[in-house]
């Protein structure tokens, strides 16, 4: 089962679910801190298996023979036992895959008030169909960010990343979402912690807004 750390600046802020790699989280939390003064809680938590934990639905390979097992369904609903509910304003981002996996949580369950996907994989078979079938909490915000050069990818499936990502911000915007879709340099593998702490930092400032 996943494992949850929290760190926390002052009191009475959001809580920011993170769907964080090992190592990821420190780094966020002291880029987030050291680019806003707003209270929060970062609760980060770690799938053991990305592939199979974190998979909404079953998906063949696109990389060597690692394909999607689906099993994300645990993972939220750990997630979801373990969610403090008693904080008014709640966000979910994770990034890559992760960023996947906080956008269907954000969708699937009306728990988050904000959700923050950076580089997420959007281009997962079936994604924006089941994007298109599904709605927000009113009153809601979300944060998309790439990296330039990811649609680019010499994989053809994961190429497919910046129409869905620009398919998903239009979907936002029309479901009535105060929506944010950031372009960074680079390709996936760059500044992913600097990229989070981003998207963090604009879900606190929508928050307050």
């Amino acid at each position: 089962m996943p494992t949850m750390t929290i760190f926390s600046q002052g009191a009475g802020g959001p809580d920011l679910y993170f769907c964080a790699d090992h190592g990821e989280a420190e780094q966020v939390y002291a880029l987030l801190s050291q680019a806003t003064d707003a209270p929060f809680r970062l609760l980060a938590f770690h799938a053991e298996d990305w592939n199979r934990d974190l998979s909404p639905w079953p998906a063949p390979p696109v990389f060597r023979d690692q394909a999607f097992a689906g099993e994300a369904d645990k993972t939220l609903k750990w997630l979801k036992d373990n969610i403090d509910l008693s904080v008014d304003r709640r966000c979910i981002g994770g990034y890559s895959l992760a960023g996947l996996f906080s956008l269907w949580a954000f969708y699937e369950t009306g728990l988050f008030q904000g959700a923050a996907s950076c580089s997420g994989s959007l281009w997962f078979p079936g994604w924006i169909d089941y994007a298109q079938a599904k709605s927000a909490p009113q009153g809601s915000v979300l944060y998309l960010s790439l990296g330039e050069k990811e649609p680019k990818a010499r994989n053809p499936q994961m190429a497919q990343v910046g129409v869905c990502t620009k398919k998903q911000f239009a979907l936002a915007q029309s479901q009535g979402l105060q929506t944010e879709f950031r372009w960074h340099p680079g390709g996936h593998f760059q500044d992913p912690e600097a990229r989070m702490a981003a998207g963090f930092k604009w879900v606190l400032e929508a928050f307050n807004g």
